[in-house]
């Protein structure tokens, strides 16, 4: 039991401490440390996409979340920032709003180039997820 304990202690410490921002490029930790000073980055991992090595930053300001996407070079590739449901586009929230029983629960505000779309979890309604683009049109209601 001692020795469960221990291991137990061992690794919620490990898991405790400060994020990997040694494993970013330093052309991604220069970039993301001057457009978001205020930030604390809670965890960064590489990823692929479209079969190429990008970096991932989750952080947060403010009490609001923003997960990052750069390419090596420190290109930015995605950002997606939380938004509260006041702040959605009226056309979002309308769109959220017409299917019955559909509840706002989280939403992420999501830009890839020069598209943006609106990611929302809903309640009340046996669908969940919702992705909108920001003049309404729901691209997809699971």
């Amino acid at each position: 039991m001692r020795i469960l304990a221990v291991v137990l202690v061992l690794t919620a410490t490990s898991f405790a401490q400060a994020p990997a921002t040694a494993t970013l490029p330093p052309a991604v930790k220069s970039v993301f440390e001057k457009a978001y000073p205020a930030s604390t980055i809670a965890a960064v991992a590489q990823e692929r996409d479209n079969n190429r090595a990008v970096f991932r930053i989750d952080s947060t300001q403010n009490g609001k979340r923003r997960i990052l996407l750069y390419d090596a070079n420190g290109t930015v590739i995605e950002i997606a920032e939380q938004v509260e449901e006041k702040d959605l586009p009226a056309p979002v929230a309308a769109a959220m709003h017409s299917h019955p029983r559909a509840i706002y629960g989280s939403g992420l505000k999501v830009t890839r180039g020069a598209n943006v779309e609106y990611r929302l979890t809903v309640r009340g309604t046996r669908k969940t997820a919702m992705v909108a683009k920001p003049d309404g049109t729901v691209v997809s209601f699971k």
